[in-house]
Parts: structure tokens; sequence; C-alpha cells
């Protein structure tokens, strides 16, 4: 457990007692459970952790994963009205299997700015990746740039940007002169594309404090959160990379991309905005989505 200088609010102490117990090793953060009275004005951020018992890695129809994660967002709703009633006005972080889809229905349930919501997206696998990349090539986190896109649940690598130092990583396997071949860039797609690591509680945990660390303070971080963009009161989702620091997103980070990875992206987003038109048009007849 991270000692971040946080105040923490639980659902259920139960559920949360090793946090809990944990806790009274730090001096910082301070962890309390939250009752139906309690008031939220004051707190800065909202994490919404679901029960991803709906997600199933082998399942891609849009129509059946949005059958699927109906009865989450269902929950989700009801959590989100009942904060919003309770004076909460912060951001909103998602953790959870399909976050793009939470990030589009927690603007839509709370009419919060675009800004404010944001999933963890690919940043999990990012940072799996640039801890391979820094035990490979035996140097430092700040001599490592990378970008991983697409979504949680199908990400990508953005190859051609992966920087060692003055580099790209393509120069280096390409080089004559080292022990590096293409089979480090196969082994390492297999490993961040696992679709464990989308409900992996410890990976994501990290994920989720590297993200706090940066919405808490004016320093910046540059990562592939799962965001919307906001055009004549229509949402649409944004997978770039994203500049962030306490006031939340900053700005999209627009990357060069070759015509295969575009397509990719293009492809993720067609197919989360499928799900979520799924969803929308379930709603909209009554149905149980």
């Amino acid at each position: 457990m991270s000692d971040l200088s946080l105040s923490v609010l639980v659902d259920d102490e139960e559920n949360f007692s090793s946090d809990f117990l944990a806790s009274e090793m730090c001096q910082n953060l301070d962890i309390k459970e939250i009752n139906s009275e309690s008031k939220l004005d004051e707190f800065d951020v909202m994490i919404y952790l679901p029960n991803t018992d709906f997600y199933n890695p082998k399942v891609t129809d849009p129509a059946r994963i949005a059958e699927d994660i109906s009865d989450e967002l269902d929950k989700f709703r009801d959590t989100i009205n009942d904060v919003i009633s309770r004076g909460f006005k912060g951001k909103i972080i998602l953790d959870a299997p399909h976050d793009e889809v939470f990030v589009y229905f927690a603007a839509y349930f709370s009419g919060f700015d675009v800004n404010n919501i944001m999933g963890l997206g690919t940043l999990p696998q990012e940072m799996i990746l640039r801890e391979k990349l820094v035990t490979e090539f035996k140097v430092s986190d700040e001599d490592i740039n990378v970008n991983t896109l697409g979504l949680s649940t199908n990400n990508l690598v953005a190859w051609s940007r992966v920087y060692i130092g003055p580099a790209t990583l393509l120069s280096y396997i390409a080089s004559e002169n080292n022990n590096f071949d293409s089979k480090l860039i196969t082994d390492v797609q297999e490993m961040i594309s696992d679709p464990q690591i989308v409900t992996n509680l410890m990976i994501q945990a990290k994920a989720i404090i590297k993200l706090l660390n940066y919405l808490s303070k004016s320093e910046s971080l540059i990562c592939s959160v799962v965001s919307l963009n906001k055009e004549n009161d229509k949402f649409s989702l944004n997978l770039s990379p994203k500049l962030i620091n306490h006031n939340g997103i900053i700005q999209s980070i627009n990357l060069q991309l070759s015509d295969d990875e575009t397509k990719e992206v293009d492809d993720d987003l067609k197919w989360a905005t499928d799900i979520i038109e799924n969803i929308k048009e379930g709603k909209a007849h009554g149905k149980k989505d």
C-alpha cells in the first residue's frame, strides 16, 4: 500500500478490511467507511470499480457485450445519481474491462465536464511495457518513451514511436551491432495483450496510484487514458494519449501513426462505439441491454 496524502472513503468496511489494516502503517493515507449520510462535496476524485464478472475476453460481438454489461451500468447509474445528490463534483476514474463504455455513460449520466472523466485505458499495459524495456535494455525509466494505444481489452503499441534514449526501438533491432531482434517485439506484444491484465487487481491498483499521483499535483503526465470529446452536445470516444495533471485532462496528443496503426485504432473506436450504440438502442426500447 502506498502512503499517499489522501483521504479515501469506501462503501463497505468488510470488503476492504485488509486495506483498513494496512493503512495503520501509513502516516498520510486515511481510509474511512462511507455511509448514506456522508457529504461528498469536498472530495476530489471518485474511483469506480465495478464487478467484472460480465467480462469474457472471448466475446467480441458488440450486441452480446452490451447485454452482458447492462446490469453493471444500471448499478453505475445509481451510484452516479447517489454521489451527485450528496454534493460530489470532482473527477471520475473508471477501472474496468470496457472502461470506455463506463466513461461514455459517466458523462451521459452525470453531465460533468468530459475533461474530468477518464478510464485507465491502456495505462496498465503501458507501465508493463515500460518496465519490460527498462529491464531488457538496462536503462533508467526516464530513458524510455512508449505509447500504448487502443482499448484496455484490445491494445496496440505504436512501435515506431517507442524510444530508448535518443533512438527508436526499431533502430536498435535493425542494427547489426546489438543482441536484440524482432522477437522482442513479438514477446512484449503478447505479454501486454494478456486479457488477464484488465482484471488483475495489483496491476490495476498500481495504475490507479500513478494516475492519482498526477491528479493531485501540478506536475503533468502523458499517458493513454480513455476519454471523450464533446461537440454540439454529442460525445465521441478519444483514445489518443493525454496530458494530465491536477486540472484533469489538459489536452490530447496527436501521434503520427502508420497506416496500419491508424486502421487498428479506428477499428477499436468503431467496435467500442458499436457496443455503446447497442446499449443505447436497448435502453430506448426498454430492454435489458
